[in-house]
């Protein structure tokens, strides 16, 4: 049996959460990152869906997607 630990390279994806705390939203979706074009169309609509604003893609993709360690 070999003792040689495997080296994992790190996974990456992306988070995008609602900021509305204060109205109860818990709005949290995770995915991968090569899966940013959805996330981010999804994101659009649940805020203008939900909260009555719109907001470009760009905008939703600088403020609110983040990368995370998975």
């Amino acid at each position: 049996m070999s003792d040689e630990q495997q080296t994992e390279k790190p996974t990456t994806a992306l988070q995008v959460a609602c900021d509305t705390e204060v109205s109860g939203c818990v709005f949290m979706m995770r995915t991968e990152a090569d899966d940013r074009d959805r996330l981010l169309q999804i994101t659009r609509d649940h805020v203008r869906e939900q909260h009555g604003k719109e907001y470009s893609l760009d905008e939703i993709e600088s403020r609110h997607v983040n990368e995370v360690a998975v």
